[in-house]
């Protein structure tokens, strides 16, 4: 179990600094398109990429988590070509009804950009799907390149294609670079996985789709309510505030969602397929311990994120992005706390799922997607337009407290007190520090990179001399004597 809890650790952290690398991509092409567009051409895009995300966690949420679950098994069977087959017919057939729905909004709107948002959606959807089965099958290297190219590709070509002005009044541009950028990836997905080679329409197998089904459907619902959690607020402060307001909410919130989405996704990368592992051989005994650790990798780095980004949200929105965008810098605090609670809920649902009973999931999400309705709804009246994201934080808590109180009668992860305690001080302790720094009389930039260098110095003393991070700091240390 140690041996498989190391392994697990150290994919984790192989992920974390690609996925840092990642995100700071995804927070510079946010900051640049607020340079190179105006803010209605910004809110616009946005929607347009909500609404992709929205469509396809509708639309294909349910198979690619039913294909993530089974690609292992399928693989070994015959290198995947009844599971490649099977997901590509399925494929080919979501991207029917998308191009549909974006006609007939083409047509209701007057506007063709939704005919961009298909295409858009396309790309999006084929490589979502293609890089998890990568994970899922070891191919960690080639993920990580591939999810690289596709965050280096959409700040580029965007750029190239307005040739840098500024106050570009249309999305198109960022819409073409978005599908682009996702489609290469996409394609190198499909060589990487050698899906030409044992992908055919007639290896189309009707059991395996049943097995889909019977995982997957339940998700159907568990996507929509997720949807609604993660995304309502956004069409909600574009109904009451327009799309400009919208745009300077939409930037500060993909700040803090871009972060956290690089912390989950990188730790889970590392933690799932171990437990995964551990599942199938020795059932919960083997499992749990490694979504324990998991939990604990990730409120290491999480919880920082969470007091950090608090305590420069005000002169990192003035940093990244134009003029009058820092009247939504309070948007990346809310988020982030969201966030924190969204990542914390995952694994708390990881039992579910190894156990195959989603309904529970779709239970407790739906339950979480009226809270987050009805507290947006009510906070966007009395508090502005960043009443969505102060929403948020209420409907993520209460998914987490409620999943944790269900999901006890099967199995929940454990986090000793002790090492929850000693995270969260050294946290506050990083918040502080940080803090201080933005009120120092010097210009915001400075301040700015005093404050990150504070905090994080901070925390990595702090969290070290608390003895709570003496494996992983004894793993990095080991980590750089090999490679010197």
């Amino acid at each position: 179990m140690p041996a498989k809890k190391n392994t697990m650790t150290r994919d984790a952290m192989l992920f974390l600094p690609a996925k840092v690398v990642e995100g700071l991509l995804v927070i510079a092409c946010s900051s640049l398109y607020t340079h190179i567009f105006t803010k209605s051409a910004v809110g616009a895009f946005g929607i347009v990429n909500t609404t992709v995300q929205l469509c396809y966690l509708i639309l294909a949420g349910w198979m690619a988590n039913a294909a993530t679950r089974y690609v292992g098994e399928e693989y070994h069977k015959d290198r995947g070509s009844a599971l490649f087959s099977t997901v590509s017919t399925i494929y080919l057939l979501i991207c029917g009804a998308a191009a549909v729905f974006s006609g007939v909004a083409a047509a209701v709107t007057r506007d063709p950009i939704w005919i961009g948002g298909a295409f858009m959606f396309f790309s999006y959807t084929i490589f979502q799907i293609l890089n998890a089965a990568l994970i899922q099958l070891g191919r960690m290297r080639a993920s990580i390149v591939l999810s690289l190219v596709s965050a280096s590709c959409k700040l580029l070509i965007a750029y190239l294609i307005v040739h840098g002005s500024s106050n570009y009044p249309s999305p198109a541009p960022a819409i073409l670079a978005n599908t682009l950028s996702d489609g290469v990836a996409g394609i190198g997905a499909v060589i990487a996985l050698s899906i030409p080679a044992v992908a055919r329409l007639r290896y189309f197998s009707k059991p395996l789709l049943q097995k889909f089904f019977a995982y997957g459907v339940p998700l159907m619902g568990v996507s929509i309510a997720v949807a609604l959690l993660n995304m309502i607020d956004r069409y909600l402060v574009t109904g009451f505030y327009g799309q400009e307001l919208f745009g300077v909410y939409n930037s500060n919130n993909s700040i803090a969602s871009g972060i956290f989405t690089m912390i989950s996704v990188g730790i889970m990368r590392g933690v799932y397929p171990a437990v995964l592992r551990g599942w199938r051989e020795g059932g919960v005994n083997a499992a749990k311990p490694l979504l324990d650790q998991g939990v604990r990798l990730y409120l290491l780095i999480a919880a920082p994120a969470v007091a950090g980004l608090t305590a420069v949200s005000l002169p990192l929105s003035r940093f990244l992005f134009a003029e009058g965008y820092d009247a939504g810098a309070s948007v990346i605090a809310y988020t982030a706390l969201a966030m924190l609670f969204m990542g914390l809920t995952e694994y708390a649902n990881k039992a579910y799922e190894l156990e195959q009973s989603t309904i529970h999931v779709l239970q407790n999400s739906a339950a979480a997607a009226v809270v987050k309705v009805v507290c947006s709804l009510a906070l966007l009246k009395l508090c502005g337009f960043t009443g969505g994201a102060m929403g948020s934080i209420i409907a993520f808590a209460f998914y987490f407290i409620i999943t944790s109180a269900r999901v006890r009668r099967r199995f929940l992860f454990h986090v000793p007190a002790s090492s929850l305690v000693r995270i969260v001080v050294c946290s506050l302790l990083c918040g502080a520090a940080a803090f201080a720094c933005t009120l120092l009389p010097f210009g915001n930039l400075i301040r700015l990179a005093l404050a990150v260098c504070a905090g994080g110095l901070t925390y990595a003393v702090t969290i070290v001399l608390s003895g709570e991070a003496k494996a992983e700091f004894a793993a990095i240390l080991a980590r750089l004597k090999r490679r010197l």
